[in-house]
């Protein structure tokens, strides 16, 4: 308005990548790109492997975990092209007295394996993935580590017991697959934070295949060196087996949840009880034990012919019922109800447990405590929206 040009700017993902000048008129003037040409190439770099939006569309640790999980996936494709070569050279690769039809029954019998196990396993432990991320991703890797491990020692059985290896083998990689495949969604379903839960999946596998592509080259040079000699092979399986483990505790260590499962709950509690102080989801993710941890005694969603207390029909009228014994806690609920009342519930269960206490409901002044740490819970950055608690699906119900 004044004559005089003003000069405007565009950014993304936080980066200034032009300028431009508008004319007193508002016409666009002149274009200028404030990208240098190494800067150029790590723009076209970031779209290709990062989230649109990336550093503002992602959790504050994606970089730091993408960078562990990158580097154990290395790890576990270099041990792989290991597992793989006994793993041919047990089904009689090279051998000339092994048969298409034997290795084809093996082949059989082992898929058949890895399918039951699947099954099994995503039925008796589906529910508890999203609650443990940390453990079970973690647990994925032990376990293909242990099979890949199982893989090399395969040549050195008899022959009778190479198809039981086998069959052992997939049953165990069936675990990693639903177990890894499973908190993997969790993750990222943690790291989108702007409702881009498939594009960072997207590019999550596009880093995947790049670290993928770097292994089979490293794998090329690996099998020239080591193949056929045990002096090579095992201090190599050996020392990328370590780093594997190592990267992937990293990686589950960098992660900082914002929900409230069993394990940080617990931390969140004990220390505001303690000291009325609400600690941050960094401060609580760097406390959680994921590798080992107690248990509460609390069984959320309990059914009632479970509970040696007697109760009252205006005790059935409430959201929950807390009803210890000997053993623990009982918390039963009734139909209907919400995650943030379930989250109510754990808080009220867990103070019951510490002070030895017998109520059935809390009561008016205790709700009026509980709203106060609510409040200063969702101020400190928790996200208190659901509840991965591992509570049942059993629900009592009143009908008048």
């Amino acid at each position: 308005s004044s004559g005089i040009n003003a000069e405007y700017g565009e950014v993304e993902g936080g980066v200034s990548v032009r300028r431009f000048e508008l004319s007193p008129d508002n016409k666009i003037t002149s274009v200028s790109s404030s990208e240098t040409p190494s800067q150029k190439i790590s723009s076209v770099l970031k779209e290709v492997f990062l989230p649109q939006g990336y550093p503002e569309s992602v959790s504050g640790d994606y970089m730091e975990y993408q960078i562990w999980d990158t580097l154990q996936e290395l790890c576990s494709a270099l041990n792989g092209t290991l597992a793989s070569h006994a793993t041919f050279k047990g089904m009689g690769v090279g051998d000339a007295t092994a048969t298409a039809l034997g290795a084809t029954y093996t082949w059989i019998l082992k898929d058949g394996s890895g399918m039951i196990s699947n099954i099994l396993f995503a039925w008796s432990r589906g529910t508890q993935l999203d609650i443990d991320a940390k453990r079970w991703r973690l647990f994925a890797d032990v376990v293909n580590d242990l099979a890949m491990l199982i893989d090399l020692l395969s040549p050195l059985a008899p022959a009778t017991l190479f198809t039981p290896i086998m069959c052992l083998t997939t049953v165990l990689r069936s675990l990693v697959g639903v177990a890894g495949g499973c908190t993997r969604a969790t993750i990222k379903q943690h790291q989108a934070i702007a409702n881009n839960t498939a594009d960072v999946s997207a590019k999550d596998g596009s880093q995947e295949r790049l670290s993928s592509l770097v292994g089979l080259f490293l794998s090329m040079c690996l099998m020239g060196v080591v193949t056929d000699s045990p002096l090579l092979t095992w201090p190599t399986f050996l020392a990328l087996t370590f780093l594997h483990l190592f990267f992937n505790y990293k990686a589950c260590s960098c992660l900082v949840m914002c929900s409230l499962n069993p394990a940080r709950y617990k931390i969140l509690l004990k220390h505001w009880m303690e000291s009325e102080e609400v600690l941050n989801p960094r401060q609580v993710n760097e406390m959680e034990p994921f590798i080992t941890g107690r248990a509460l005694p609390v069984v959320l969603g309990a059914s009632l012919l479970q509970v040696p207390q007697q109760f009252t029909i205006s005790d059935l009228e409430k959201d929950y019922m807390l009803l210890p014994d000997e053993k623990g806690l009982h918390v039963c609920y009734r139909s209907g109800v919400t995650d943030e009342t379930i989250l109510e519930s754990f808080y009220f269960a867990y103070e019951i447990i510490c002070s030895g206490k017998t109520e059935t409901h809390p009561s008016h002044d205790a709700k009026e405590r509980y709203l106060d740490f609510k409040k200063r819970v969702e101020d400190a950055g928790w996200d208190t929206s659901f509840a991965p608690l591992g509570v049942t699906a059993l629900r009592y119900r009143v009908d008048h």
